[in-house]
C-alpha cells in the first residue's frame, strides 16, 4: 500500500480518509528493525564539549507530558541533528530523529544508526515514502518523533523558513499525534569568525502550541497552517534578540558570506553540496528558488552559491 498523492487523498471521503490511514498505521507495525538506541546517551553526554554553546529550552509547558508527538524543527546547520537528540535527551523523552544519509560520512552515519534515527537517502523515491512509515512505525510504538520539514538546511539571509513537506502531515495523520512547531534558532556572533566552533553565542529552543492534523480538511492547507506558526514564532525570537534580517540591506555581506562559509565547509561530519541540496527544497510555482547568496564585483549579496575557495577566504579574513 502507498501513500497517495494529494489530488487522489483530498478525493476521498471523510469514511475513506479514515479507513486509508487505519491501512497504513496497520502496514506500519508490520515493519521491523533491529537498530541501537544507545546513541541517544552518548550524544547526550558526549556533544556538550564539541558544541562550544549552550542550549536554551523554552515553551516546554506547549508538549503533551500524557503523549508522544512529533517535533517539526526548522533546519539550519551541521548541529540540528545532535541538537534534537540533546533536547530529547534533556526533556527525558525518547525518540527517533528523520536523518538524511546522502549528505553523511561513514561514522556519522552510524553514530545516528545506533541513535535509532530514522534514515533515509533523499535520492531514492521509495526511501522516502519508506522513511514517513517507519517513523510512523516507531512513534506508534511509543516514541516520539524529529522531522526537519524544510528537508535541508535554510541559508537564506532573510528568509524564515522554506516551505514544508507534506510528510510532516502524512505522518501526524498516520499517528494520530500532535505537531509540536519547534523553531532552533542558532544566535550568531556578529562578526567575522575563524572556525565554526566559535560561530555561536547559544542555541535557543522555542516549542510551540500543539497542531492535531484533521482528516476532515486537506493537508497542504494544514502545512501552512504549522509554516505560518513557525515562522511566527522564529520571528518573534529575532525581534527578542534584536536579529535584524528584515530585507537584505541588514545583512552585512561579509559576516553572511563568512558565516555562511563556516557552516558549508568547516563543519564536522558533514558535506553540503548547494546545488545538490537546493533541489530537495519545495519552491511554490510563483516563488524564486533561492536559499543561498553570494558576493557580487562589488561587494553585496546577490543570489547564488558561495563556492570553497582560496581567494574567497583571503578576502573574508584579511
Amino acid at each position: 500500500m502507498e501513500i497517495l498523492m494529494d489530488s487522489d487523498l483530498e478525493n476521498l471521503s471523510l469514511s475513506d480518509k479514515k479507513d486509508y490511514y487505519k491501512k497504513l498505521r496497520e502496514k506500519c507495525l508490520l515493519l521491523k528493525d533491529k537498530q541501537l538506541h544507545v546513541g541517544q546517551g552518548l550524544i547526550k553526554n558526549i556533544y556538550p564539549f564539541f558544541r562550544g554553546y549552550k542550549l536554551e529550552l523554552e515553551g516546554v509547558e506547549n508538549i503533551p507530558v500524557d503523549s508522544n508527538v512529533l517535533f517539526l524543527f526548522n533546519h539550519s546547520n551541521s548541529h540540528d541533528i545532535f541538537t534534537a537528540y540533546e533536547i530529547l535527551s534533556q526533556l527525558q523523552r525518547k525518540g527517533s530523529v528523520m536523518v538524511a544519509t546522502d549528505c553523511l560520512n561513514p561514522i556519522t552515519t552510524e553514530i545516528f544508526n545506533i541513535s535509532n534515527a530514522t534514515l533515509l537517502d533523499r535520492r531514492n523515491k521509495d526511501e522516502r515514502q519508506n522513511s514517513i512509515l517507519r517513523m510512523s512505525r516507531k512513534i506508534l510504538e511509543g516514541n516520539d518523533g524529529v522531522i526537519f520539514g524544510e528537508s535541508t538546511w535554510n541559508l537564506h539571509p532573510t528568509l524564515l523558513m522554506h516551505n514544508i513537506r507534506k510528510g510532516v502531515a502524512s505522518i501526524s495523520a498516520i499517528t494520530q499525534v500532535p505537531v509540536i512547531p519547534t523553531v532552533v534558532e542558532y544566535i550568531e556572533k556578529d562578526e567575522i569568525i575563524k572556525t565554526e566552533s566559535d560561530l555561536y553565542k547559544k542555541c535557543l529552543i522555542r516549542f510551540g502550541k500543539p497542531i492535531m492534523i484533521d482528516y476532515d480538511i486537506d493537508l497542504i492547507s494544514q502545512i501552512c497552517i504549522i509554516k505560518e506558526s513557525m515562522m511566527g514564532i522564529r520571528n518573534q525570537i529575532w525581534q527578542d534578540y534584536d536579529i535584524n534580517r528584515e530585507k537584505l540591506s541588514d545583512v552585512d555581506p561579509y559576516i553572511y558570506i563568512n558565516h555562511t562559509y563556516l557552516k558549508k565547509f568547516k563543519a564536522f561530519g558533514f558535506t553540503y553540496d548547494s546545488q545538490r541540496e537546493q533541489e530537495y527544497l519545495l519552491f511554490l510555482e510563483n516563488e524564486k528558488k533561492e536559499n543561498e547568496y553570494t558576493l557580487d564585483d562589488n561587494g553585496n549579496l546577490k543570489p547564488g552559491i558561495t563556492e570553497k575557495s582560496f581567494e574567497l577566504k583571503k578576502v573574508l579574513y584579511k
